[in-house]
């Protein structure tokens, strides 16, 4: 599968290895671009975001509508396996779903994991409910599409869902004009066709949540966390989307911290 991978490279290695970055659900790697790609790579990682299969510019099958969560564990497989030296993966949203399933098949090259925000393994069967109950006329059109996109096209109610209210229009327009199509597959694998098993790798693991994300809430995170044994990190006052929102250096600094322990 050719993909489209945004790399940054030292001339001379570092030591300190490669971060691969992992989108969610309707964005590609541009998503991480004016923010935990640059920042990483100053501090000495190698840095590769990935757009996954009919994301961004990597390679389209025309099947985006079919393509399975386990087609996007094959991309990142690929990724991993053609980088030399230790490898962190952090992946937001259905990126941090991909990585749960990726840890199932897990590369001894991968030193540690952080899921931002990311689709919980309990699946997204109470999102589903809120969408009905709340916004029924898109969640409606969404499922008899097969497509995203009504409720990723709406301003008002993507806001809602993945930003805070003090996002500019500005920001909020670029970031729009950006936004895709998801798998509709995939969508229902996440909500409960396809849930990740407990990690029986030695990969340490770190969670991130948002207080206020709309998405994946910080109740189901928490739960997350205690199912992989771990304490998670919950940024107050953050969105679903909080990377592309001022304020996302410091949750940047508690990732360094973590991944210079592994």
């Amino acid at each position: 599968m050719k993909l489209e991978i945004n790399k940054q490279r030292h001339p001379q290695e570092t030591g300190k290895g490669t971060i691969v970055l992992v989108h969610g659900a309707c964005m590609g790697a541009w998503v991480w671009s004016n923010n935990f790609a640059p920042y990483f790579f100053d501090r000495g990682f190698n840095t590769y975001a990935i757009s996954l299969r009919n994301h961004g510019s990597s390679e389209n099958n025309g099947k985006l509508r079919w393509t399975s969560i386990m087609e996007y564990v094959d991309d990142l497989t690929q990724v991993v396996d053609s980088i030399e030296g230790p490898i962190y993966l952090i992946g937001h949203s259905m990126g941090g779903f991909t990585i749960q399933h990726y840890l199932q098949r897990v590369s001894s090259k991968v030193n540690g994991a952080v899921l931002l925000c990311s689709v919980p393994n309990t699946g997204l069967w109470k999102l589903a409910g809120r969408l009905l109950f709340n916004f029924p006329l898109q969640f409606l059109i969404s499922n008899g599409r097969m497509s995203w996109l009504p409720i990723m096209k709406n301003k008002k109610l993507l806001k809602k869902l993945m930003f805070s209210d003090t996002l500019s229009n500005q920001n909020m327009e670029s970031v729009m004009q950006k936004l895709q199509d998801e798998s509709f597959l995939a969508f229902i694998e996440m909500v409960f066709l396809r849930l990740p098993k407990r990690i029986e790798s030695n990969v340490p693991l770190m969670i991130v949540g948002a207080q206020n994300d709309e998405l994946v809430s910080e109740v189901d995170t928490c739960k997350m966390a205690g199912f992989y044994n771990i304490q998670p990190l919950i940024i107050p006052n953050a969105s679903h989307c909080f990377m592309l929102e001022d304020g996302w250096e410091e949750t940047a600094e508690k990732i360094s911290a973590f991944l210079a322990l592994h």
